[in-house]
């Protein structure tokens, strides 16, 4: 790391037809069909290529290819029933469409096959096992001739003459900060989190770069209120919690299930679709998922596995990932099924793309990474085409500086705040799980006048000492804007619905919530916007209310 003062003087401008923020799925896809397409591309990822985020977790592949008499209508049947009734149909139709032609693309470029036709139990849909994939997709993106800035955070996006034309970041080790002007730019820079504590799903890095980012430029943002469900062994945070005997409201939390089923399901039980709607939810009863009573109880019969401690749940359910909204669900709000913005020369794609493509569940096995790759691909080759047309981004030296200028701001500070102290206060706020999980309008009015004041107060005023803290200082304060549009979103759809769950609204709401709930600037501050279902996408009137919804809310029974 470097320990000489970091200097404006040492500000490298590079130009571009195509800049993609993130080397994940979705942006390494982006990036090769970019070039493919005629584009020069500059690709700016916080870590390494093929190796950031979420994505060296992932491992299983959604396709519709070969499905041994499952039916595209059982597949569309299964999303629509997962989500709630919210899934995006239109990006569900791409997926469908295009995953198997991703997955043979990566498997051209050195990605290995593992398990084939395998199913998620409740499911009908198939997954294919990937491996190496995030080094095949690196390898591929080098080849095509993309520009990497690897270990480079990207800040803040660059707005002139009302669209994006770029953005600034800086190198993590010296420093270096960079201005990418570039015809568009997408963002790939994967979804949110608060750097969960402990036994956590692989997602500290994650902060909600993008959406803060795109948010700042003028972009709705939506898909805050829901939440990610993946529990996780205190052993290995990169593996889900076993299954095994439980209580009953254990077996509530967790949603059941072995990891994988030889053969699809006769017939689709909606009552365990949804995903880890049931563990995202948490439980009321005993402070799941806080209380350690229901983490290690000696004498369990869960002892011992895996080198973790005895105790009735191998991890704390729906603990793993707080500040983390469902796969597909958060993210720039989409004008099209391209990923594009409101904001002329930004695209977004997987999952920093609101694409609601698994609604307010989880559709099952893969369609996270495979709908990143299917995004991704479609953004890079819109953007390359708006790119093509677009006028070359021209701004004043003066307008740079001042940009970077102001993401340098902490290391410039002689009195300051710490950054992970704040982080921690806001972690105090939002972990309970009374907060995100089981919420309440008292309580998440009371937790966003926290927040409120830890940004009014602190965000604007962090310290950094190196490049280490200035990286950190960004990401708490994109964390604190993600805590905001969680508890904005979340006090907006009032129902409960799929992995949200309003204690104060516990049924679900079709008159006034069939929509999505998008989040943007107003006069004074932040403000909500609906959108609501194409009408196609709602469900038949002459159903009954459990037809409909069979998975049942805790006080759902007395609502209704």
């Amino acid at each position: 790391m470097s320990s000489r003062p970091i200097r404006l003087l040492d500000l490298e401008t590079l130009h571009t037809d195509v800049l993609v923020v993130g080397g994940g799925y979705a942006g390494c896809f982006a990036a090769v069909k970019a070039v493919e397409a005629g584009a020069d591309v500059v690709m700016a990822v916080k870590g390494r290529a093929g190796r950031s985020g979420l994505t060296p977790w992932a491992n299983s592949w959604f396709v519709f290819a070969d499905t041994r008499g499952v039916s595209r209508e059982d597949y569309v049947r299964q999303f629509v029933l997962s989500g709630e009734y919210l899934a995006n149909m239109d990006f569900v139709d791409a997926l469908i469409d295009e995953s198997y032609q991703r997955y043979l693309e990566a498997s051209a470029w050195g990605a290995r096959t593992g398990r084939e036709h395998y199913y998620q139990p409740g499911t009908v849909t198939r997954s294919i096992e990937v491996v190496d994939v995030g080094d095949a997709m690196r390898q591929k993106t080098v080849a095509s001739g993309v520009r990497l800035l690897e270990r480079v955070m990207i800040t803040s996006l660059i707005r002139h003459d009302q669209r994006v034309v770029g953005a600034v970041g800086f190198h993590l080790e010296s420093g270096r900060p960079y201005a990418v002007l570039a015809g568009a730019t997408v963002l790939c820079s994967g979804p949110a989190s608060f750097k969960p504590l402990g036994m956590s799903y692989a997602c500290s890095s994650a902060t909600a770069d993008g959406d803060a980012m795109a948010y700042r430029a003028g972009a709705e943002i939506s898909g805050k209120e829901f939440n990610d469900g993946h529990p996780a062994r205190p052993a290995n945070a990169l593996a889900e919690a076993p299954t095994f005997e439980v209580p009953d409201h254990a077996a509530f939390v967790l949603g059941g299930g072995p990891p994988s089923a030889s053969g699809p399901v006769a017939e689709l039980d909606a009552a365990r679709l949804g995903m880890r709607t049931m563990s995202a939810m948490g439980v009321h009863d005993g402070g799941l998922p806080i209380d350690p009573k229901y983490i290690f109880t000696p004498g369990s019969k869960a002892g011992g596995r895996d080198g973790e401690p005895p105790g009735p749940f191998a991890a704390a359910p729906g603990y793993s990932t707080p500040g983390m909204s469902n796969h597909k669900a958060e993210g720039v709000f989409p004008k099209d099924t391209y990923g594009a913005s409101n904001v002329p020369g930004l695209w977004a794609a997987g999952d920093a793309l609101s694409s609601m493509q698994n609604g307010a569940g989880y559709a099952g096995f893969g369609c996270s990474c495979a709908g990143s790759a299917v995004q991704g691909a479609r953004a890079g080759r819109a953007a390359a085409e708006y790119a093509a047309g677009a006028a070359a981004p021209a701004l004043p030296e003066g307008a740079l500086r001042e940009v970077a200028r102001e993401m340098l701001d902490p290391l410039t500070r002689t009195r300051g705040y710490s950054p992970a102290w704040v982080t921690r206060l806001l972690q105090d706020t939002m972990f309970p799980y009374y907060v995100m999980y089981v919420k309440e309008r008292r309580r998440m009015e009371l937790a966003l006048g926290q927040i409120a004041y830890l940004q009014e107060k602190y965000a604007l005023e962090l310290k950094a000492g190196d490049p280490h803290g200035l990286r950190v200082a960004h990401e708490t304060r994109n964390m604190l804007l993600n805590a905001e549009m969680k508890l904005r979103a979340g006090l907006a759809r009032e129902e409960s619905r799929g992995t949200h769950y309003r204690e104060d609204f516990p049924c679900r709401d079709d008159e006034r919530f069939l929509c999505w709930i998008a989040l943007a600037q107003g006069d004074g501050g932040m403000v909500t916007v609906k959108h609501d279902i194409p009408a196609e996408w709602r469900p038949d009137p002459a159903l009954a209310y459990r037809e409909k919804y069979p998975v049942e809310f805790p006080g759902e029974a007395s609502c209704l």
